[in-house]
């Protein structure tokens, strides 16, 4: 009788671990492991891409490839910011405008968010709108945001209107994260035309000889409307007068619980921005009677609701006042909605909604590998402590003061990688510069309501030292 040939070998045993081993999954370095998000666009758009052998850009091409996460050459971002200049720098200060239209507050970057307010708001080719300013910063997307509305710009310069706001500066963008953002991008030269043609961008308009429209606030140096057009625009905001006023100034706290009698300062410092003026509901009624206006439209402070119209005037019983804010979940943690505004000569009408999934962006745009840092050090110096204090002689003074140096830089790592982690929950609330984020300590977003935002970001109100004339 034949033996079969396995017959009296040993029976090999398969552990769970050598069975896990065999079902494990190998990944190549050349592939994605998330092979189900695209690839960004590797094609850079040239200038004949996005205008070819018209004036006017592609807007289409250019907004599918911005939200593919794709890129331009310098030669195109740089064609769209100047022929965007060229239109807005012969706009005066004050431009004046028709209706209908829609009015929308501030975007700070959130380039997908923006895409959903126009479809709040219609297709730009047949509708009116006006921007108030800030633009960028605090978002990860602030360059496609200013590429896409400056090439709109160009495509519909009588319908589409850009003023500036208060982070279309210098001194702001590079204490926030829009110079960053256009070094990774694009470049220095990139953001020096930026600046350009912030520098560029009308202050103020005159919708229907109704509405007064502005990024902050008014001034007590501008008691009539006409004497903004002596204002010079074309320079780095300065940290008081009129067209800091223009960009900084807010409503006082209690202005809706104002009354006309009552005896008190029609305009007061703005602590919390650290220039400009806190402006009462009596200097309101009083710039809106002598220059025979309805209200004036801002933008500049973060609402609940996208949304907030302040008290009424005793005679048209209109609302003095309105705040209107485009960028909904703001800086990823406030969770408020967004909101534009409408208005048809008679009646307005606000539009809200909430904010879209967008591109996954490290804080301050930094790479896996460098965002690690800290945490590969934290384990390295542990394990550096470890072994140290196996090795050590209770006895040996010089190993006892090497042993106390390492604690301290592992306490310093552990700080940095604390920071790190805080940061993916904060969003982009704290800036690169920002040093108080040690104050905080928030388990996870959920934590995070909207007066919780406010008060973590209330350090970021405050005008930063300049930064720009440091550098």
């Amino acid at each position: 009788m034949k033996k079969h040939p396995h017959q009296n070998q040993p029976i090999k045993k398969f552990t769970h671990a050598s069975s896990a081993k065999m079902h494990r999954k190998v990944y190549s370095s050349a592939d994605r492991v998330m092979d189900s998000v695209p690839y960004p666009p590797a094609h850079l758009l040239t200038i004949k891409d996005i205008f070819g052998t018209s004036d006017k850009p592609n807007l289409s091409l250019l907004l599918r490839h911005l939200e593919a996460e794709g890129r331009l050459e310098l030669d195109a971002a740089l064609t769209i910011m100047i022929r965007g200049r060229e239109l807005t720098a012969r706009e005066p200060n004050l431009i004046e405008i028709g209706t209908p239209v829609t009015i929308v507050g501030d975007i700070h970057g959130q380039f997908f968010d923006m895409l959903k307010m126009f479809e709040k708001g219609g297709d730009v080719a047949s509708n009116r709108y006006l921007f108030l300013g800030d633009y960028v910063d605090r978002g990860q997307f602030s360059v496609e945001v200013v590429l896409y509305l400056w090439a709109i710009k160009i495509s519909y310069p009588d319908t589409f209107f850009l003023l500036r706001g208060n982070h279309e500066c210098r001194n702001l963008t590079v204490y926030f994260t829009f110079k960053d953002e256009c070094l990774l991008k694009l470049g220095a030269i990139f953001y020096e035309e930026c600046m350009k043609s912030f520098d560029c961008l009308p202050i103020a308009a005159l919708v229907q000889g109704q509405l007064f429209c502005i990024h902050g606030c008014i001034s007590p140096e501008i008691r009539y409307i006409r004497e903004i057009a002596d204002i010079n625009r074309t320079i780095e905001p300065p940290t008081k007068g009129p067209l800091c006023d223009i960009l900084w100034a807010d409503p006082v706290d209690g202005y809706d619980n104002e009354k006309l009698e009552q005896r008190s300062e029609m305009y007061t410092h703005n602590g919390p921005r650290g220039c400009s003026y806190n402006v009462s509901y009596k200097a309101m009624c009083k710039f809106l009677d002598d220059n025979d206006l309805l209200c004036v439209i801002r933008a500049h402070q973060v609402q609940s609701a996208g949304c907030k119209m302040y008290k009424k005037h005793e005679k048209t019983l209109f609302p003095t006042l309105v705040t209107i804010f485009s960028a909904p979940n703001y800086c990823e943690v406030y969770k408020n909605r967004g909101a534009i505004l409408r208005y048809d000569g008679s009646v307005m009408h606000v539009f809200q909604y909430k904010w879209v999934k967008h591109p996954y962006v490290l804080p301050n745009f930094l790479d896996a590998f460098r965002w690690s840092i800290p945490f590969v050090l934290e384990k390295v110096t542990e394990m550096l402590l470890v072994i140290l204090k196996y090795c050590s002689d209770e006895n040996d003074i010089r190993l006892s003061r090497r042993t106390q140096i390492i604690e301290k830089i592992v306490h310093y790592y552990a700080s940095l990688s604390d920071e790190a982690e805080q940061s993916l929950l904060l969003g982009n609330v704290l800036p690169p510069t920002a040093t108080h984020i040690n104050q905080t300590h928030i388990a996870n977003k959920d934590q995070i309501d909207f007066q919780t935002a406010q008060r973590m970001d209330y350090p970021n109100e405050h005008l930063p030292y300049n930064q720009y004339r440091r550098k």
